[in-house]
């Protein structure tokens, strides 16, 4: 066996347990997906339709903080709450380690078109967050993995350091937070981003809008 062959070996090797570790991660990501939508329905209220979305709570709510969650809904842009057919405002905390500044659980969780926010806390980014991870599952394959846009990861990443690592997932993440930061903090990320704020004004059309 050459050395060339030897390390071509490997390299398959290597690229199969990292496929195997990704599945791994999306089944028991997808099981929490559906222990959590499970239980909401059990004790889930409806609280009517909001821009199209379903609007669901659960738990013991901190209503100041759902109130104002709700509200961010009415000025979300069209092309991000199409994206989104259920949103589930719960009173506990989301049982998934997050990315966000190293916390334990998740302020947010977004699958496919449904959409689950912890009201423990609010924060002004979390709806935008989570909106925008919907619209990047439903554009693309998805949007954040394209060629497009991993060039301006690339280049941009320490604009959001937190999630500055080579990862699909933290690309993802990236994608979201940015996304929030291009609606709330136009200024910061134009001034900090200008290829980065073009691609979602322009290229994305989000500059179309009024919001």
């Amino acid at each position: 066996m050459t050395y060339y062959t030897e390390y071509r070996i490997k390299q398959a090797v290597k690229f199969a347990a990292v496929v195997i570790a990704a599945a791994i991660i999306g089944i028991l990501i997808g099981h929490l997906v559906s222990n959590y939508e499970m239980r909401f329905m059990l004790s889930r209220k409806y609280h009517g339709t909001y821009k199209g979305i379903e609007v669901y709570t659960s738990g013991l709510l901190d209503e100041q903080n759902f109130r104002a969650h709700a509200q961010m809904l009415g000025t979300a842009p069209d092309k991000l709450t199409e994206c989104c057919d259920r949103l589930y405002f719960t009173g506990t905390d989301l049982e998934l380690p997050g990315y966000d500044a190293g916390l334990g659980s998740a302020l947010g969780l977004t699958q496919n078109r449904t959409v689950y926010i912890s009201t423990e806390s609010f924060s002004s980014y979390v709806v935008y967050h989570e909106l925008f991870h919907a619209y990047d599952n439903t554009h693309g394959s998805p949007l954040s993995s394209s060629d497009e846009f991993m060039k301006l990861y690339a280049s941009n990443r320490r604009v959001i350091p937190v999630f500055a690592a080579d990862s699909s997932a933290y690309l993802s993440e990236f994608f979201a937070q940015a996304g929030a930061m291009y609606l709330l903090m136009p200024a910061e990320l134009k001034y900090s981003a200008p290829d980065l704020y073009d691609y979602y004004d322009e290229t994305l059309g989000f500059g179309e809008e009024s919001y």
